[in-house]
């Protein structure tokens, strides 16, 4: 249910800023390198934190503390394009984060249930709200500029290590790969990190039967965008179960690690997830 990394991950991106804004860049660059430097420091001297699987048995929860950017929780997730696991994944993610924030496609406000789904495309770059991954799934696009998200909680990112063709693609900043070293060395895919102290090298139980993501047709076809949402607005769907399962697992992971402040968090799904837990 993982992939590997094939390729050191190199390179960085560069914007072109007014001088006013690239005083404030800097600043929060300077901030950001304090945090990396303090983040690596931890993982490294805590070599022994204790790990137990949480939930679903795919997550494990370690020792740390909660780790924060500014007052929001930091979430990451680390892909590869060509990926079937992290194609079922994204849905997932998608699904929990939208209990803890808002996701906007062109200004307009998304909900899973409704997807735009004749927006696609079987090349991943350009801005489509779905692309082919080269197995076969149609997966969510998080690399679409006009895809942003939104958290008074979460401070999410994600990261597409390698296109379609196993070419470089994104670069991991100094936290994600601290935490790739300590918690995935072998560099599987996907990989997710819930504020530090909780993290997931594959994808859920729920996503995947018979080693194949719920998302893909046995025949060699992946599900098109318009089947995977159809399927998940039935009821008792293994799609709808499957992704579901997962993203309440994930949402109550949050939760633990936000003290239960968001509205969601008071929710029966999520308390009978959470007593089960022991988190």
């Amino acid at each position: 249910m993982t992939e590997v990394i094939s390729q050191p991950i190199q390179g960085s991106k560069k914007h072109r800023v007014k001088l006013i804004h690239l005083i404030y860049t800097i600043v929060a660059l300077v901030a950001l390198s304090i945090v990396a430097v303090i983040v690596v420091w931890l993982l490294s001297a805590k070599s022994t934190a204790v790990t137990m699987p949480v939930g679903n048995g795919w997550y494990q929860e370690t020792s740390y503390q909660p780790f924060t950017v500014g007052s929001k929780l930091y979430m990451t997730f680390i892909g590869i394009e060509s990926c079937e696991y992290c194609a079922a994944e994204r849905y997932a993610i998608f699904y929990a984060l939208s209990n803890f924030g808002n996701w906007t496609y062109y200004d307009k406000r998304l909900n899973i249930s409704i997807l735009p789904v004749n927006n696609y495309t079987t090349n991943p770059q350009p801005d489509a709200l779905f692309y082919k991954a080269a197995e076969g799934d149609w997966t969510l696009n998080f690399l679409a500029q006009a895809l942003v998200y939104k958290s008074n909680y979460i401070d999410f990112s994600s990261i597409e290590a390698l296109d379609n063709t196993g070419a470089q693609l994104q670069s991991l900043n100094s936290i994600q790969s601290g935490y790739m070293a300590k918690y995935d060395p072998s560099g599987a895919v996907p990989f997710s990190v819930i504020g530090g102290n909780f993290y997931e090298v594959g994808a859920g139980n729920s996503l995947v039967q018979n080693s194949i993501p719920i998302i893909f047709m046995q025949n060699g076809t992946g599900y098109s965008p318009s089947e995977i949402i159809g399927a998940f607005n039935v009821s008792g769907s293994t799609i709808n179960e499957g992704i579901t399962k997962e993203a309440d697992y994930i949402s109550a992971l949050i939760c633990a690690d936000i003290n239960n402040s968001a509205p969601v968090c008071s929710s029966p799904i999520i308390n009978a997830i959470a007593s089960k837990l022991n988190v």
